[in-house]
């Protein structure tokens, strides 16, 4: 299973420590659950979507809340519908929390805005591509 570090593709700000990767049967997908642990990280297909995703748990890690409060709907969290709603700390979009109470909670990343780098070793850091 591979190890990884993820940066703000456009400022490269680090966003956040190492996360261990999990299978996607590991993966909880009951309404007000985790979907995942932290520190943990799965790729993970969407089909509602039909895109894939790398999914984390919903913690503090680097991310802020996007300035834009409607990005945060939901009757008892975010829906995630209204679009990004984590930035980093220079105010880019890089990924979006799923939080209300009829889904699994977690933050899915988007590929696209973050840069993804494997760890191998404490002397080898890669770019990685999903």
């Amino acid at each position: 299973m591979r190890t990884i570090k993820m940066h703000c593709k456009k400022c490269n700000v680090k966003l956040t420590a190492e996360f261990y990767e999990v299978y996607k049967s590991e993966l909880r997908f009951d309404d007000g659950t985790n979907m995942i642990e932290k520190n943990k990280f799965s790729v993970y297909f969407n089909e509602f979507t039909n895109k894939k995703e790398l999914v984390i748990a919903i913690d503090d890690y680097y991310f802020k809340n996007h300035k834009d409060s409607r990005r945060f709907t939901g009757c008892c969290g975010s829906s995630g519908i209204d679009g990004m709603n984590k930035v980093c700390a220079n105010g880019h979009e890089i990924a979006t929390e799923f939080s209300d109470c009829y889904m699994p909670h977690y933050i899915s990343v988007n590929l696209e805005n973050v840069l993804i780098k494997e760890v191998s070793n404490a002397y080898e850091i890669k770019e990685m591509k999903l």
